[in-house]
């Protein structure tokens, strides 16, 4: 029976005959009160530290028994239903005839999860002990068949219920809760645990619990079946209710419960306790036990029930400080969450959150606003930049071509393959000028041959062309998802998010293909006849500078073939490529990005204008995460609100107690 660790030690029944006029006799009704009430607030999962009894055995151990003779009603023995979900016993004393109350408590749905909120069935109260167990193959079958109504089983008879065990599920977390108002009884709160629990072992699964003994009682339920002649059994268990053996901190007891013959011939529970002190009075080893406040049912559980009632009063302020706690968790998390949102013209808030968006989106493109997105841009233009620098044709004007020289390409391949990058030498060109020439005069040189050789550099500007533009685009398109999920737009409203990201995708992917196809477009003109520029003052000069770092500034030398080519090859690349990077920067720009903040923003008022009122209130619906933690918490924070109130409820009833007695005093 593992239990919190206690404080205390037994007493015997002597010393509690007028239990029930003491002060602690209220007090522990109001403990035992307070501590159901705190686990049906959520007790447990709020992981509060309640201490409660937990009833375990092995299958025929006696653990019906013992519950029946603790709270002095029947349990159902031979249908099978109680083996499969909890059953939680409290027994108050109090004034007024004896009275049973079944309740059916639902915490978990059919998976086995947390409900959001606890539910209760209530069956009507019962007065007469003998129909309780009736009542309880009802409740314990309806906790089985969560999905049936509860007032279905109301009528049910045993045999009916045993009809029905195959539509049962095979387990349930959900418990039945049994109040017993007893006159004569003590003050006590137990679970009777299922069988799943014990098909551990009962010991083995205490000692899991429990490995140093320090919050279980052993129990022994069948002292008769010890006979005289078994002497070491007999002194054995004399050892163990005396203390000198036990490896449990409580200690155990022993208890003589009633046989199936006695139970069928309808002893009272008087009889039944009669009976059983007779027995530990006139045998051994029981009736030579110096202590015996450890033997029989009412030793039992009035000595228990004292070490339930001192652990849940000692436990009451580490409760209180865990609920503070959590209900101040949870408030300031609720708080953090955006207040719940109503609008009474919907499109003008969507519109309105429209246009907020668009003009963010063009102020961060133009640099006014949210500047690392151009900061971030510029430096992969000025990668791309380089990347296009760096397939300048490397001339060498001078020295001899190392050995083994690649095959030298024609034109025709040149425009299929890219060519590899590579220096290129006084004869590389010699032998393209030899390869185009046909039916030329001596003095000219074949334009083809500084055709060739500017397009097998420029034919590697489309890798960081494609490069360039996928980059940028993805950055772009992630500052549009941001500003999507941004409170102040559209990150309040799932729906709204889903909606305006379908239109964006739509948009974004149509003009992505538009760009892309227009920088295609910009490649091939560069990378194709004819090669032209009309800066020819450049060309000139980039052109004379070249030849004059080979032949000097002096008067006009005559150039080489091979040089002039090469001259010309320096020359229109330079002019070229920085062509090229300035367009293909400002075609990003201007098609893609000053294009796509002005469609989005269109598309988006074209698509929400002819929206029914009835989709409008569903874009600003709350995002369902939202709402569930909003509710989650509401939910929590107002069982925890209800927890500190009937905790300060107790100090209130305690303090009226103490006054009391106190007056009592003055008397």
């Amino acid at each position: 029976m593992p239990m919190a660790r206690p404080s205390g030690s037994p007493r015997g029944p002597r010393q509690d005959k007028h239990l029930f006029d003491t002060e602690y006799s209220l007090r522990s009704r109001l403990l035992i009160s307070l501590a159901n009430d705190l686990a049906a607030l959520g007790g447990e999962l709020f992981e509060l530290d309640i201490p409660r009894m937990a009833f375990i055995g092995n299958q025929s151990a006696g653990k019906s028994s013992l519950v029946e003779a603790a709270t002095g009603i029947a349990a159902p023995r031979d249908s099978g239903t109680c083996t499969r979900c909890p059953m939680q016993c409290t027994i108050m004393r109090g004034a007024g005839p004896w009275s049973c109350t079944i309740t059916l408590r639902f915490l978990y749905d059919d998976k086995g999860n947390p409900l959001k909120g606890d539910k209760e069935v209530s069956f009507p109260t019962i007065y007469d002990p003998k129909d309780v167990e009736i009542w309880l193959r009802r409740a314990q079958a309806a906790i089985l068949m969560p999905r049936a109504n509860s007032l279905d089983f109301y009528n049910k008879s045993r045999e009916e219920l045993k009809g029905m065990q195959a539509d049962m599920i095979p387990f349930s977390w959900n418990k039945v809760e049994v109040l017993v108002r007893d006159p004569d009884g003590a003050d006590l709160s137990f679970v009777d645990l299922p069988d799943d629990f014990e098909n551990q072992g009962a010991f083995e699964l205490a000692t899991q619990a429990d490995p140093e003994g320090l919050r279980t009682i052993g129990v022994g339920t069948k002292p008769d079946m010890l006979t005289p002649g078994n002497t070491s059994g007999l002194d054995k268990w004399k050892d163990i209710l005396e203390g000198t053996t036990s490896n449990l901190r409580h200690g155990y007891y022993s208890v003589k419960l009633p046989s199936d013959k006695e139970r069928e011939e309808g002893h009272s529970r008087s009889e039944l306790e009669k009976r059983e002190k007779n027995f530990f009075g006139s045998t051994e080893p029981w009736k030579s036990l110096d202590n015996q406040s450890r033997l029989g049912m009412r030793n039992f559980v009035e000595n228990t029930s004292r070490l339930l009632i001192g652990l849940i009063e000692n436990n009451l302020p580490s409760i209180k400080k865990r609920v503070d706690k959590l209900l101040a968790k949870d408030t300031r998390l609720l708080s953090r969450l955006p207040e719940l949102f109503t609008a009474d013209n919907p499109i003008a808030v969507i519109l309105i959150r429209v246009a907020a968006f668009g003009k963010t989106l063009q102020a961060t493109i133009d640099g006014t606003q949210r500047k690392d997105f151009v900061r971030e841009n510029r430096f992969r233009y000025d990668t791309f930049m380089d990347e296009i620098k760096a397939t300048a044709p490397l001339l060498q004007w001078s020295g001899a071509r190392p050995a083994a020289p690649p095959t030298p390409l024609s034109f025709a391949q040149s425009i299929t393959n890219l060519t590899p990058l590579g220096p290129i030498y006084v004869a590389d060109v010699q032998e393209t000028i030899r390869a185009h020439r046909t039916w030329e005069l001596p003095s000219y040189v074949p334009f083809e041959a500084t055709k060739e050789i500017i397009l097998q550099h420029i034919e590697h500007w489309e890798d960081p062309l494609t490069r360039i533009f996928n980059d940028i685009s993805e950055n772009t398109l992630d500052l549009v998802r941001s500003l999507v999920h941004e409170p102040e737009y559209f990150g309040r409203f799932a729906e709204l998010i889903s909606f305006v990201e379908t239109v964006i995708g739509q948009e974004a992917t149509a003009l992505q293909a538009q760009v892309s196809e227009l920088l295609k477009k910009k490649f091939y003109m560069e990378n194709s006849s004819p090669l032209s520029t009309a800066n020819l003052e450049r060309f000139n000069q980039e052109r004379t500078a070249w030849l004059h770092r080979i032949y000097g500034n002096g008067s006009q030398p005559l150039y080489s073939d091979e040089h002039k080519v090469m001259a010309d090859v320096h020359a229109y690349f330079q002019i070229a490529s920085a062509r090229f990077i300035d367009v293909v920067i400002l075609c990003i720009e201007q098609e893609w990005h000053k294009k796509l903040a002005v469609q989005l923003e269109g598309s988006l008022i074209e698509k929400i204008a002819p929206l029914p009122l009835e989709t409008l209130n569903l874009l600003l619906s709350e995002d369902p995460k939202v709402s569930k933690e909003r509710n989650n918490l509401t939910t929590r924070i107002t069982n925890l609100t209800k927890i500190k109130a009937r905790l300060s409820e107790y100090e209130a009833q305690t303090r009226e107690e103490a006054w009391g007695t106190d007056l009592d005093g003055l008397n």
